[in-house]
């Protein structure tokens, strides 16, 4: 238990007062180039100085705009801060326009902005990138990813900020911003691929998200950016934004279909129709053992690029991409592993300090000859450490899943989509472009190649797809996603009678949608349903007097926390039975049990024997937990029989097989231990243990809001235990895993290499850390400084405006007192 009160791993108070007193910041930190041009009046770069124009050519090596982006920030839109939607293909440009946009908001309006990313790598990547251009123009980039981030963000007086968010912590955000009448601080709100807004999970909270901001203010200049969908325009009326499309792309794009030996290329006539001209035949002179092995050709496909230029192969299922590394390095030529020997060595070296000494064993096979595969099944820092290694040549082929080419931004020489299939579905032109999109890379080739693998029996279909209009994006809104928004918007106030949530739902892109269907429910009857089932749940009370509704007080709490309310019911049962019958804090078990998410449930399968097993192993006071949560061996006797518990409810014994999986983390096993342990993908258990630290978050803004006496030394006790969720490593790493792309292989090279703080890396040479970190490219080295000088800053700065603050109330105080006293003074005697 030292470890929950301990507090070695944060900077200490004194450390930051001392770097604000001895004016380090000034020297170690802020290492920003004087120039008198920086706010000056002569803003010739769309309304910024040309200053900030020399810091995107010095950190982004961008010198000159495109046309397209150029006519985008010159739109009436953009001058007039109307809410603006724009869409192009992969890899046009889209992000850049965003973040000029930003810095203009940032730098010109004085107000913070809040950029909604969809995925945590991508989230994370930005933080990193951001991070030098808010060290030279005086700006904060705060994380909310997994379980960082706070709730309302901290006030800065000096400065503004770019809030870096996921979308569900962006949710939050905005929600705390509300309820604490603070949302007049943003001033943008930049979303990066809206068209997800009609994907089933995160959609719905998108949806919600933007539905209530709409709802509340004008004043928050909306951003979107999207790939191309079918029904763009009802995307902007949503949003009520004026739509900007354009079909640019950086390098022209060439692409082909292969059916059994055959390439046919993909030619578009004027008038929109598609059609397949013969382009060759494919001999690549296999061995009889390598024709076996490889028909459909894929290595002599990727051979004809590698290793000069890069590829990307797009596989059906998670084991294929495996499957085809292994089989690519048969097809090419076994010099390709004398090539770029040092950096294979060193990316090993990198993989193997993130899997605690261990490498996959494929990736071991494949790396020295640059080839490697990609998905969910790795963790995020396997795939980050490959991604970076692809970036820089080391790896020249990347096996992937069709969720890479969402996801980041890998551009190769030749995409290869393997099969017309994702699993057991049939592509859709959307995702076809989205990956096809990936291929050409401007400054290394002067054209991109997408081929599409298939089957003769697929080439009727494969011509439907390509003749195809694109997909409609549609609002995946259920009643359960309308129960959240009326508990949220009647809890914020933001509508709390009946007419005021028709009015809410019917901003809503699912209203838009679904206005003039057939069958569809009104918006009067989808309110009355929520209310309805919010009155059963006893979430709200109505006033007989104004007809006005407001939520209890649990459900209140559940709000504040961006918790369900059946959830933050499920959630003060546990743990108002856990004080009941005892919390049992000889070890963190009977805690994590509490705080193990309900969402993630579905998504991890523990096999019947693992579960057994790990069972066997509890010791005497895990066993005592187990029966304290009402898990006893009768349980354990009917899973092993039956494949299921009738003695408790299946949701305690899933969560609690689950809770086991970060207790053995927490405990120091290694993700390769607990992932044999128990069966599952590294990269599942990573994506669960961030989601715990989530969930661990929004637990203890529960306790702290339902202010229980109960449960008072709850939020203590989550406190601490959050940051080390959000990495599980040791408490000597966590100051280091801050960092945007540093994780926990990284942050050990670091303490190797003398490294223990935030201090220590802010005054790091980036070159002396290239030299002294596996396989660290130079440009991730510089941001990393960069990193750790503005986290070191946005720290120390905070401290003095609270130094400051206590200051003028002291002031304020001594002068209410003297004041009194010379009252007292000269009252008359007699009083």
């Amino acid at each position: 238990m030292d470890d929950l009160f301990n507090d070695t791993w944060d900077l200490s108070m004194s450390t930051i007062i001392d770097i604000v007193n001895e004016n380090q910041i000034n020297k170690s930190v802020r290492s920003l180039p004087n120039d008198p041009n920086l706010f000056s009046t002569d803003l010739t770069f769309f309304g910024l100085t040309n200053y900030v124009k020399n810091l995107i050519l010095k950190y982004k090596g961008i010198e000159t705009l495109y046309d397209w982006q150029i006519d985008c920030l010159n739109l009436q839109a953009i001058n007039q801060k109307r809410n603006l939607l724009y869409s192009l293909p992969t890899s046009g440009g889209k992000t850049l326009v965003a973040e000029i946009l930003m810095l203009r908001e940032l730098l010109i309006h004085k107000k913070n902005v809040i950029f909604v990313l969809p995925y945590v790598a991508l989230a994370q990547e930005k933080v990193r990138s951001l991070a030098p251009f808010g060290l030279d123009l005086e700006f904060y980039v705060e994380e909310y990813v997994g379980g960082k981030g706070k709730y309302p963000p901290l006030k800065h007086i000096k400065k503004r900020s770019i809030y870096v968010c996921t979308t569900e912590k962006a949710a939050g955000l905005i929600e705390s911003l509300l309820e604490s009448k603070r949302l007049d601080e943003i001033g943008m709100l930049v979303v990066d691929e809206i068209h997800l807004i009609g994907e089933s999970s995160r959609g719905p909270t998108l949806e919600m998200m933007l539905s209530k901001l709409m709802f509340v203010t004008k004043s928050i200049h909306i951003i979107a950016m999207s790939a191309t969908v079918g029904n763009l325009h009802e995307i902007g009326d949503f949003l009520n934004a004026e739509v900007y499309t354009h079909n640019f792309r950086p390098v022209e794009l060439a692409e082909y279909v292969k059916c059994e030996d055959t390439v046919y290329k993909i030619s578009r006539a004027i008038d929109g129709n598609c059609y397949l001209e013969f382009n060759r035949k494919l001999n690549f002179n296999y061995s009889e053992d390598l024709q076996k092995n490889d028909p459909g050709l894929l290595g002599g496909l990727v051979r004809e690029v590698i290793p000069e230029d890069s590829c990307l192969v797009f596989c059906p299922t998670r084991k294929q991409c495996s499957h085809f590394a292994m089989l690519i390095c048969q097809a090419v030529n076994k010099n390709f592993k004398e090539i770029r020997k040092t950096e294979k060595l060193a990316l090993l070296r990198a993989l193997s300090e993130e899997g605690y000494g261990i490498v996959c064993t494929i990736l071991k096979k494949t790396i020295p000859y640059g080839i490697a595969y990609h998905h969910s099944g790795l963790t995020n820092a396997e795939r980050k450490l490959l991604e970076e290694a692809f970036l820089a040549g080391t790896i020249s082929c990347i096996c992937c899943t069709s969720t890479l080419a969402a996801g980041i931004n890998l551009p190769a020489k030749r995409v290869i989509i393997f099969s017309p299939y994702v699993g057991k579905d049939f592509l859709k032109l959307s995702t076809y472009k989205q990956m096809s999109g990936r291929a050409g890379r401007k400054g290394l080739t002067t054209a991109g190649e997408s081929y599409l693998v298939c089957q003769e029996i697929d080439m009727p279909k494969i011509l439907g797809l390509l003749r195809s209009t694109m997909d409609r994006c549609e609002s995946k809104m259920t009643a359960d996603n309308f129960i959240r928004l009326t508990t949220s918007a009647i809890g914020l106030k933001v509508a709390i009678k009946k007419q005021d949530l028709m009015k809410l739902y019917n901003v809503t892109l699912y209203q838009i949608q679904n206005y003039e269907k057939e069958n569809s429910l009104t918006v009067e009857q989808i309110v009355e349903q929520s209310l309805q089932k919010l009155k059963s749940l006893n979430a709200i009370k109505e006033s007989l007097e104004n007809g006005e509704y407001s939520l209890t007080h649990l459900a209140s709490a559940a709000m504040t926390a961006n918790l369900d309310v059946t959830d933050a019911q499920i959630v003060y049962e546990n743990l108002m039975e856990a004080i009941g019958n005892g919390l049992i804090l000889s070890n963190y078990l009977h805690l994590f049990y509490l705080i193990t998410p309900f969402s993630a449930i579905e998504e991890i399968k523990i096999d019947r024997q693992n579960v057994i097993s790990v069972y066997s192993e509890l010791s005497s006071v895990e066993g005592k937990i187990a029966e304290r949560i009402g898990i006893t061996e009768v349980c354990l006797i009917q899973y092993s029989k039956n494949g299921k518990v009738s003695c408790i409810s299946e949701t305690i014994w899933e969560r609690f097989l689950r809770s086991l999986i970060i207790f053995n983390l927490w405990n120091k096993k290694s993700i390769w231990e607990v992932s044999k342990k128990f069966d599952v993908s590294r990269g599942i258990i990573h994506n669960f243990l961030m989601r715990t630290a989530a969930f661990a978050s929004s637990v203890q803004r529960f306790t702290e809001a339902l202010k229980m006496e109960e449960l008072e030394y709850f939020p203590c006790l989550l406190q601490k235990i959050i940051p080390r969720l959000s990495y599980c490593c040791t408490t000597e790493l966590l100051q280091l895993m801050q960092l945007p792309a540093v994780k926990i292989g990284r942050a050990k090279q670091l303490l190797k290499a003398g490294y223990k703080n935030l201090q220590d890396v802010m005054n790091a040479d980036p070159l002396t850390l290239v030299r002294s970190i596996d396989h660290l490219p130079r440009r991730v080295a510089y941001e990393i400084v960069a990193a750790a000088k503005l986290l070191m800053l946005e720290k120390a700065e905070t401290l003095q405006e609270e130094a400051d603050n206590i200051k003028t109330e002291l002031n304020d105080n001594k002068n209410i007192a003297e004041f009194s006293f010379n009252e007292i003074e000269n009252l008359p005697s007699s009083q």
